[in-house]
């Protein structure tokens, strides 16, 4: 006999779901035939597939799986996305019609409910059960057409929508979705570099039962503000952009959201004044910051976010902090730039939060700077694993420099440590122009541990970084390009000769060696190297070992 307990999910298969799929043998008894196992784990089983597919595969075996197929108890999960219209129209006839009272989930896209001379169902108060909604590419008529129909609904926490129409419609959505009595999680998405959401403030009677908001498209902080004043009980928001007010913010405009611990901005362009006024006076009570920056070189305060941080937000726990800085020949430095390593103080190793710089290319291939704060933790809580893409950035970052560095993973080590990334890199066989522009800022900081994931740096570029960064201990590099036998001239000597007589490298780390002269170029490069790894060749020309 097998013993199960059923659990009923709308979400995807996670691996601690997968780990419930358990089955406790008594007496050892080994089960040889489908038809030996429980209902229960039918049950089990039935819970990580696509509903119609459930009857198209089990529901003509026997009198059993009939029974089981349309038993109370289960609960239908149905995705008609990716299926042909002819599918879509023979499964809701066969199938949706006679199960609207079992369906939990159901994600729908626009075209096959509304482009078609036939049509498929409406979701009124027959979907008793249904507790999650996906509706994708939709238009604006028939998106108010189904918003209006949800309100009947008893069972609906979640819905998300991908919207594919006329912007200015933006504002009576939200307005409509704001009214669902139910709803605990929403997400609407479309695409836009502007945006136009003339929400009035919310009164007493206009609020929302949502604690978790994902608004996938851009905004202006003063439109962010509107919005969640209509969910007073919110407790996560992330939002994929925030551009810069359009209108002043007023300060009595700004409630409390004394529920909202967690926030999270993929793309930042809101200026500083506006975004403290924001987190100091709607979420004093914050736990958990992520913010990617661009724009207004005054987020590089230091001093100004330990005074927001110390006086305002007493409670904040993990802060992931990203300023995303362009290049180019408009790049000026700062007093922000000269005073960045205060980054470095001990009120922020005190936080386990610590400082990094990373140089990569935006989409336009511009070679950008980036300064980031990230939070040192062993474990990773609940809240990262379901991190979009962009939200992963700095976790990425970290997780790359540290596996493939030598700097020891404890906290002392990384508290003692700031690593320059070097991730991408726009570059030609001279690049010192660049390097020039940003050597001010490099000098300044303490930076230990020099990290190339870029294939293939160019030699002059490399000696050009290492100038600039006289404490650095440790060199990581991914690959070196070929070692040319050409010999340097007079001034490249000097240049490397006094380079490699007065640096402080002692751990070099290469990837990928291809040739003999690699090693040889970095011995010479760094003759006061205790440790030199070599993770791995990939000629058969060298054996994998250490030098001591």
């Amino acid at each position: 006999m097998i013993q199960v307990k059923r659990y009923i999910n709308n979400s995807k298969p996670s691996y601690e779901k997968m780990k419930k799929l358990r089955t406790i043998y008594k007496n050892r008894e080994h089960i040889n035939c489908l038809e030996n196992l429980s209902n229960e784990l039918f049950y089990e089983i039935f819970d990580y597939l696509d509903g119609c597919e459930l009857f198209n595969a089990f529901s003509n075996l026997n009198n059993r799986f009939h029974a089981l197929l349309n038993g109370s108890s289960l609960r239908l999960k149905i995705d008609f996305r990716c299926h042909s219209e002819t599918i879509v129209q023979h499964r809701s006839i066969s199938i949706i019609s006679r199960n609207k009272d079992r369906i939990m989930s159901l994600s729908l896209s626009n075209f096959y409910l509304f482009n078609s001379s036939f049509t498929l169902f409406n979701i009124d108060s027959s979907f008793s059960h249904l507790e999650s909604l996906v509706l994708d590419n939709m238009k604006s008529n028939e998106l108010k057409s189904v918003l209006i129909n949800l309100i009947s609904l008893p069972r609906l926490f979640s819905l998300i929508i991908h919207y594919d129409d006329d912007l200015k419609q933006i504002n009576n959505i939200y307005q409509m979705i704001f009214k669902l009595p139910m709803l605990k999680y929403n997400k609407l998405s479309f695409n836009s570099l502007d945006s136009f959401i003339p929400l009035p403030i919310a009164t007493n009677h206009q609020f929302s039962s949502i604690k978790y908001l994902v608004i996938d498209h851009c905004c202006t902080l003063d439109e962010l503000i509107t919005i969640i004043s209509y969910t007073p009980q919110l407790c996560r928001l992330t939002c994929q952009q925030v551009n810069e007010s359009k209108k002043n913010i007023i300060k009595d405009t700004l409630n409390i959201v004394s529920s909202l611990t967690r926030i999270s901005i993929t793309k930042c362009y809101a200026e500083y004044d506006g975004l403290e006024m924001f987190l100091t006076n709607v979420s004093p009570q914050l736990q958990v910051l992520r913010i990617n920056t661009f724009k207004d070189v005054s987020y590089l305060d230091a001093n100004r976010w330990e005074r927001i941080i110390s006086q305002n937000l007493l409670q904040l726990d993990t802060f992931e902090f990203q300023y995303n800085e362009l290049i180019d020949e408009d790049f000026r430095t700062t007093i922000h730039h000269e005073l960045i390593n205060r980054f470095n103080s001990s009120f922020w190793i005190k936080r386990k939060w610590f400082f990094k710089i990373s140089i990569k290319t935006d989409d336009w291939d511009d070679n950008v700077i980036v300064y980031s704060i990230f939070s040192y933790r062993k474990v990773k809580d609940n809240f990262q694993t379901n991190k979009t893409n962009d939200e992963k950035l700095i976790d990425n970052i970290y997780e790359n420099s540290t596996q493939h560095s030598i700097i020891s993973n404890k906290h002392n080590s990384v508290a003692s440590s700031m690593i320059l990334n070097i991730i991408d890199l726009s570059t030609t066989d001279d690049d010192e122009p660049f390097i020039e522009m940003i050597g001010p800022i490099l000098v300044v900081l303490p930076i230990t541990c020099l990290n190339i994931t870029l294939s293939g740096i160019y030699i002059a570029t490399l000696i050009d970084f290492i100038k600039y960064l006289p404490n650095l201990d440790s060199l990581v590099i991914l690959s070196l390009p070929m070692i040319q036998s050409k010999c340097f001239s007079v001034e490249e000597t000097r240049i490397f000769r006094l380079l490699s007589n007065n640096n402080k490298i002692t751990k070099v780390k290469l990837q990928e060696m291809n040739e003999l002269a690699q090693i040889q170029f970095l011995l010479d490069l760094c003759p006061h190297e205790h440790v030199f790894d070599i993770l791995r060749a990939t000629r058969p020309i060298y054996k994998q070992h250490s030098f001591m």
